[in-house]
Formats: C-alpha cells, sequence, structure tokens
C-alpha cells in the first residue's frame, strides 16, 4: 500500500474515533459499533473500510475526556470503580473480576460495569442473586473464548442507578482470554486487589499544607 494511502486512511479513521468519542461522551451512545458507524456516515465517508478499532477509538474516547471533563469524568470514574469493589466482595466466591470501560477509564455518559464470575455451576450465580433478593434479568453475551464464540450466561442489574452486567464463565475460562470480537483484543480483568490499587489513580488530589 503506498505511504500517501496508508496515511490518508489512518487520518480518516482518527477523524471518525475523535466524533465517535463525542458521540459515546456526550450523546451516551453505548455501542461502540454504532458509534463508529454513525460517525463515519455523519462525516460522509464510506464506513466499511476505514472504521477505527477499539484500540482507536479508547485511546480517542480517554482523549476526549481529558480535555474536555478531565476533573468531572475522575469523579465519576472513582465512584463506578467504588461501586465495582463493592460487588467484587458482595460476588466473592465466584472470584469477580472487574472488565470493560471503568477498568480501562474509557467510559462514556452511561457507562455499565462488567464483572466476569466463574462457575462451574451453571445455576450458582441465579440462586445466589434470588437468595440476596438482588433483582436481575436474565440475557446472553456472544464472546470468543481463546478464539472460539461462545454464548454466556448474563445477569443485568441496577445498582444506585448503574447498570451492571454480570457475565459467567466456567472455572476452565479464567486464563484463556476472552475477546468480544474475533479480531479484537483480549479484554484486560482486575481482580479486587487490582481495582483496589486503580481507586489510587482516581482519588481526589490532596490540597497543599500551607506552612505559612
Amino acid at each position: 500500500m503506498p505511504r500517501e494511502t496508508h496515511s490518508r486512511q489512518r487520518q480518516t479513521r482518527e477523524r471518525i474515533a475523535q466524533l465517535a468519542a463525542r458521540l459515546i461522551a456526550e450523546d451516551g451512545i453505548d455501542d461502540w459499533g454504532l458509534a463508529k458507524k454513525k460517525a463515519a456516515r455523519t462525516l460522509g465517508l464510506a464506513e466499511a473500510h476505514c472504521l477505527p478499532t477499539n484500540v482507536e477509538l479508547e485511546a480517542a474516547l480517554l482523549e476526549h475526556q481529558r480535555i474536555f471533563d478531565e476533573d468531572g469524568q475522575r469523579e465519576v470514574l472513582h465512584w463506578l470503580r467504588s461501586q465495582a469493589l463493592d460487588l467484587i466482595d458482595l460476588f466473592q466466591r465466584f472470584d469477580p473480576h472487574l472488565a470493560g470501560p471503568v477498568l480501562s477509564g474509557a467510559i462514556g455518559k452511561y457507562p455499565t460495569i462488567h464483572l466476569h464470575l466463574f462457575t462451574d455451576d451453571e445455576k450458582a450465580i441465579e440462586l445466589f442473586l434470588l437468595k440476596e433478593a438482588v433483582p436481575y434479568d436474565p440475557s446472553q453475551r456472544r464472546v470468543f473464548i481463546s478464539g472460539v464464540a461462545s454464548i454466556v450466561p448474563c445477569f443485568e442489574l441496577n445498582v444506585e442507578g448503574t447498570d451492571v452486567h454480570l457475565l459467567q464463565f466456567s472455572g476452565g475460562h479464567r486464563h484463556q482470554p476472552v475477546r468480544l470480537t474475533a479480531e479484537g483484543r483480549p479484554m484486560a480483568r482486575a481482580g479486587r486487589a487490582s481495582l483496589a490499587a486503580k481507586l489510587d489513580e482516581t482519588a481526589a488530589p490532596e490540597p497543599l499544607h500551607d506552612w505559612r
């Protein structure tokens, strides 16, 4: 591919990613694929050959937050991670790990907390939710586990106005890479210790002492 053509495609993907990031951050579109396609159409660009990757969109979203709302985003992210930590404590018997935007920091206007839970008992999580009287809606998600398309159970909750999705995996999937798409990168996961450390990243800075 000629260098000029490659450069134009990269610039096109950047334009789409920047607009898609604004749609996610300001308009509340939570489907990244939809945001990318809508951005391409808005810019009058053919979407098939120039859509940015999720990695490029995540970078654009983090940059948008840094420029336009760093303090507000930090406060919201800290609250979401605190909520996720409480949920990890609640579901500790299922080896819970945080994944998705709340972990990466690339949150939109209406963020969802994604937890991966692990158990070899297919009914264990549902029975636990019923025992704890936690309202939920059952659904399913399509993911790729070690490159193989799989349908996994999902339990949709709402905690203090925030949507929470619990994805159920078998214990054997704990150390296998999980992707949202066949070509995507493996999803990062954080257990309790890693998440607790991340809370320090979004904590409000302490005021400087006046020693006068």
